[in-house]
């Protein structure tokens, strides 16, 4: 079964994630603030299973201004909630970390056009694209390179879909279970969602990540 995959769990090698010893303290930051995709870490820590197991965890929010990697890297925390790509643009970075498990068998990023104005994913040209920080090393070079965009046509999301509403050429990202339905019960409106697993951003990533890996001494992810 192929699995793409955009929330993994990541462990820091550098760190070195031994097997649990009794009450062992782990830091685990989520990619976001809490939020119903996140409720089994925080059920698991609520109803005893981690003390169970021997662990002391200790749940972090993660949020807009959080640089995950940078805090795994630091030794500040044991383990992240982040993404596919990110994990690999990390040994580019020289942080050798591991994905370890994966929480969907698709990545729920999505891009957001208004209809009639953006159908289909070569529309997207001469468009004002929203996309965060993050996007800028994880998709968007790949989005850039396939459908010829231009880092011109790039600006800020800022999390708030008022800018998108309000202008019919603006494009903005998006999690699938997410922001279509905000825009679509705020505007009153069903945008066009564009998945971008289905149009191939994981599997060329992950060509890319397998080539690259070659030079990285092997390491189990599973």
């Amino acid at each position: 079964m192929k699995l793409s995959t955009l929330r993994v769990l990541v462990l820091s090698v550098v760190a070195g994630a031994a097997g649990a010893q009794a009450q062992e303290k782990f830091t685990y930051t989520t990619n976001w603030y809490a939020q119903a995709e996140h409720g089994g870490f925080y059920q698991a820590l609520a109803t005893g299973l981690y003390k169970n197991a021997g662990l002391d965890v200790t749940i972090r929010m993660g949020g807009p201004q959080v640089n995950i990697m940078q805090l795994l890297a630091a030794g500040q925390t044991d383990c992240v909630m982040g993404y596919d790509v990110q994990t690999m643009k990390g040994w580019e970075q020289g942080i050798q970390a591991v994905t370890v498990a994966a929480s969907f068998q698709k990545d729920p990023q999505v891009l957001i056009g208004h209809p009639g104005v953006v159908n289909k994913m070569e529309d997207l040209k001469g468009k004002t694209i929203l996309i965060s920080s993050a996007a800028n090393t994880t998709y968007w070079p790949w989005l850039k390179t396939t459908y010829g965009l231009s880092d011109s046509q790039v600006r800020p999301y800022t999390f708030n879909i008022q800018p998108f509403i309000a202008d019919k050429n603006v494009v903005q990202q998006g999690y699938l279970s997410s922001e279509p339905f905000a825009i679509e019960q705020e505007a009153k409106f069903k945008p066009n969602v564009f998945l971008l697993s289905d149009h191939g951003s994981s599997r060329r990533a992950w060509r890319a990540g397998r080539a690259t890996s070659r030079a990285i001494p092997r390491r189990p992810t599973r």
